[in-house]
């Protein structure tokens, strides 16, 4: 039976596509110097159900960014959208249960000079999540949350971007968030990011992250993360050091290994879980479709952190207007 988070997860993401879907049947043909999908219904099962996928969400984003024309602003540029879909299912030694449905879309409007964003995903930040879900645990304030937001900047060019929506298990909130990077070198680069936010639920709370990549060469880099999270409601942090290494080959595959631990302050500064894990990506069928098959080895407090070795196998699609 599947868990309360993902049945709330796959309602939202079943929602959106079905207004994608409306909005798509209205605006037919009202952005036909932008849209051309008029070959969908000709392509097969596969392709078809791609194809109407992106047509939904193009017109969508398109009839949102129409709300925004005004004069002496971009309007004729089509909005544009970048997402994923990811269906896995997890067995793990004590679990054999866990399925994961995961999403991601974030769409641009350049009516506003590309300066606002709508961004809509079950999860809050990628650098706040694992891929494999028995890690997301809600101790560490990670476990099937989607969120609808709007993220904006005063200038496309600032470092400082501010959102405001809705997320963990529907809560409003906001954050103002400063982000910079330093590269030392055409390998080397230091992203960090520093922010501010409130939920209705949680309170106030704070964010720091500081990430360290290195490439070596056309194939191959690491990168290093640190980072730090604090919740009010709780008066606690929650902290991650995560360690990876990707190669990626010639034939659209790609591995990466992943080594991390984090946990929390309270009552103690303590690990909470343990994680490594050696994920296979490879292009399949189409450019647009690809598979993981992640290994990974999980301990958790919880479990008195007993070894708990598990397969991920997933399907993934990503689209792009």
């Amino acid at each position: 039976m599947l868990k309360f988070g993902l049945v709330t997860t796959l309602f939202c993401m079943l929602s959106f596509l079905l207004v994608a879907h409306v909005f798509a049947n209205e605006t037919n043909g009202r952005y036909s110097d932008t849209l051309s999908y008029d070959f969908c219904g000709q392509l097969g099962l596969l392709d078809d159900s791609y194809c109407y996928l992106n047509y939904g969400v193009d017109a969508t984003a398109n009839e949102i960014n129409s709300w925004f024309v005004h004069e002496g602003g971009d309007n004729s540029t089509p909005a544009t959208t970048k997402g994923r879909l990811r269906l896995g299912w997890e067995p793990r030694s004590g679990d054999f249960s866990e399925v994961d449905f995961r999403f991601k879309i974030r769409v641009k409007f350049p009516a506003l000079e590309d300066r606002v964003e709508l961004f809509f995903s079950d999860e809050e930040d990628d650098n706040n999540q694992q891929a494999v879900k028995a890690a997301r645990s809600a101790e560490l304030g990670n476990r099937d949350q989607a969120v609808l937001a709007l993220q904006f900047k005063n200038n496309i060019s600032d470092k400082v971007s501010y959102r405001i929506g809705f997320g963990r298990g529907s809560q409003l909130y906001t954050r103002a968030r400063y982000s910079d990077d330093i590269t030392f070198s055409p390998q080397s680069t230091l992203r960090y990011y520093a922010e501010a936010n409130y939920y209705s639920g949680d309170k106030l709370g704070f964010e720091v992250l500081a990430d360290y990549s290195h490439v070596f060469d056309s194939s191959s880099a690491f990168e290093i993360s640190n980072s730090f999270r604090f919740r009010h409601k709780s008066n606690d942090w929650i902290w991650r050091h995560e360690f990876k290494y990707l190669v990626v080959e010639k034939n659209d595959t790609s591995y990466l290994f992943t080594a991390l631990v984090d946990g929390i302050s309270r009552p103690s500064y303590r690990k909470e879980q343990v994680l490594v894990s050696m994920r296979y990506k490879r292009k399949v069928l189409r450019d647009w479709m690809f598979i993981e098959i992640e290994p990974f080895i999980l301990w958790l407090r919880e479990e008195n952190f007993r070894a708990s070795v598990g397969l991920a196998i997933r399907t993934e699609i990503h689209f792009s207007t």
